[in-house]
């Protein structure tokens, strides 16, 4: 069997999507000959979720290696040093503190036992830093894994000396990683517009995947009561947040036509000022804000849903951006409404399904569309669309992890390495 070393510096007990994706994919790598060792990083307070309930060693017989390092971050001085100076925060990370002692550890496990790859998983961007520095060390093939987008990522604002370095970093990892994975097309047409022709060469485009036993068996499908729709995933306040579609929810009860037809529950963080919002609309009876639960919890949530709903910000031109939660949705077999940017990542795997994608900022078009989706279900004729499992097949982490698999044995081959 094969060894791949990973970093990545989210993996459970943290719950965020790294951790989960990261931790599906090397699973489902192990019955196609890649063991793994991972570099992660180790928490030592309670500063970060730790609620993912998985354990991912589990069931592999010993063909993933989880090394735990702790990170200075979580100390008083860095701490106080962000909160003195936050831009030095950002270089490009906060994890960059931790990139020392992570080279450390995976220089122990490279002394140890021979490994075939490295693979670093961003973001954080720390990650393929880490990445590079054991790549150059080493001589070893390395795959840099784009979550999202670094330098164009409009979810991240910086100073402009910081977006130098930031730049001078991602071309350091572009120009050096012997392949590049990204998330969806747009991502790397952008990503890759600045760099030579040869680079854009390395590219492959192998998207985040559902498993398809996390979701479990179906829910027994309700056929009355008011529709119940459900939003599972964070919100970024200022750049992706619900206030358009609790606006359409608002024209809709002013209408008459939302008041026991229709609820929306809505699992993810921050809240707050969301929920004082809806508080504000009159929609206290309509919509319910529950915070933040465990990636089980709200798996459990959108199992129970009859319209599960996703959201994400407003772009100018394509979206770059695919969100976890609507990959995360497609075994669950539910229709599905986008709030998203018309044209992107998004909206292209919504229009396969054959489900509605509407702008962000587009508050009529989100109410139109709610309400045929709530005259739908109360006529009876809401149901998951023809189109639906023949285009999540797609997206199920076995057909990925051959994709990513094929890659590896395909840069080991070409690159082969002494040790």
């Amino acid at each position: 069997m094969k060894r791949l070393l990973a970093v990545s510096w989210e993996m459970p007990p943290l719950s965020g999507p790294r951790a989960v994706q990261v931790t599906r994919l090397l699973r489902h790598l192990v019955p196609l000959g890649w063991a793994s060792s991972v570099v992660c990083f180790g928490p030592r307070s309670n500063r970060y979720n730790q609620d993912y309930a998985i354990d991912a060693t589990a069931g592999t017989g010993g063909a993933i290696e989880v090394i735990r390092v702790p990170s200075p971050e979580e100390s008083l001085f860095f701490r106080a040093l962000w909160r003195v100076c936050p831009p030095i925060k950002l270089l490009p990370d906060e994890k960059w503190v931790w990139i020392g002692r992570a080279v450390a550890a995976a220089r122990r496990r490279l002394a140890s036992g021979a490994c075939d790859a490295i693979v670093s998983f961003g973001q954080p961007w720390s990650d393929h830093l880490v990445g590079l520095r054991l790549h150059r060390e080493s001589g070893l093939p390395w795959v840099a894994h784009f979550s999202d987008p670094w330098v164009e990522n409009p979810y991240v604002r910086g100073c402009r000396w910081q977006r130098r370095i930031w730049r001078r970093m991602e071309q350091n990892v572009v120009a050096n990683a012997t392949r590049l994975v990204f998330m969806t097309s747009q991502t790397a047409d952008r990503t890759m517009a600045r760099y030579p022709d040869e680079w854009k060469r390395k590219v492959a485009i192998i998207p985040q995947g559902f498993d398809p036993d996390a979701a479990g068996p179906a829910a027994a499908p309700r056929a009355h009561g008011p529709l119940r729709i459900v939003y599972t995933g964070r919100f970024y306040p200022g750049i992706r947040t619900p206030e358009c579609v609790l606006q359409a929810l608002h024209r809709l009860q002013t209408q008459g036509s939302l008041s026991g037809r229709a609820t929306l529950d809505v699992y993810g963080f921050p809240f707050e000022p969301y929920a004082r919002l809806a508080r504000e609309l009159g929609l206290s009876g309509a919509v319910t804000f529950h915070g933040r639960v465990s990636p089980v919890a709200a798996v459990a949530a959108a199992k129970d849903a009859d319209l599960l709903l996703v959201i994400d910000a407003p772009s100018q031109g394509p979206s770059l951006f695919l969100p976890s939660k609507l990959i995360d949705y497609l075994p669950l077999r539910t229709p599905i409404l986008g709030v998203v940017p018309t044209e992107g990542a998004s909206a292209d795997l919504l229009r396969a399904l054959n489900y509605p994608a509407v702008d962000p900022l587009d508050v009529e078009g989100i109410a139109r569309a709610l309400s045929d989706v709530i005259d739908r279900w109360h006529c009876g004729t809401l149901t998951r669309s023809a189109t639906h499992d023949a285009t999540a097949q797609a997206y199920d982490i076995r057909e990925l992890s051959r994709a990513f698999s094929n890659l590896l044995n395909g840069i080991t081959l070409t690159h082969p390495v002494e040790q």
